[in-house]
């Protein structure tokens, strides 16, 4: 899994935008924190086109499993969504109730994004 440490503002995050990297089961989803943990980071930014389809499709139950982990390790994921990008009405209902959430967010400019993610709010530990 590729994926890239990056800096701001003495936090780092791990950047998987330009990973060759489409979770399509939760258990992909360990592999995500395995990393943190390897990089003792609690943030994660991902970019949507790293998503499958499943994870939108809110039947599946990726994004919700996705979601519970990240809260429960307290893994802080911001994802990257196209100007462009299509959802079921489902799905802007769960991203407008995680906007609202301190674990995971949607996003559409990567400054915001990163932003979010190095915040003092973030309540890491690490």
């Amino acid at each position: 899994m590729d994926a890239v440490l990056k800096q701001k503002r003495g936090h780092s995050f791990i950047d998987f935008t330009e990973a060759d990297l489409s979770i399509q089961r939760e258990g992909e989803l360990n592999d995500l924190l395995s990393l943190c943990h390897y990089h003792d980071s609690d943030f994660i930014l991902i970019d949507a086109a790293n998503l499958s389809d499943e994870f939108f499709n809110l039947r599946s139950g990726l994004a919700g499993a996705a979601m519970q982990k990240f809260a429960n390790y307290q893994v802080r994921v911001a994802v990257l969504l196209p100007e462009n990008a299509e959802h079921s009405e489902r799905f802007k209902e769960l991203m407008y109730e995680m906007n609202g959430s301190n674990h995971f967010r949607f996003y559409r400019h990567r400054e915001e994004a990163e932003n979010w993610l190095i915040s003092r709010r973030a309540g890491s530990t690490r």
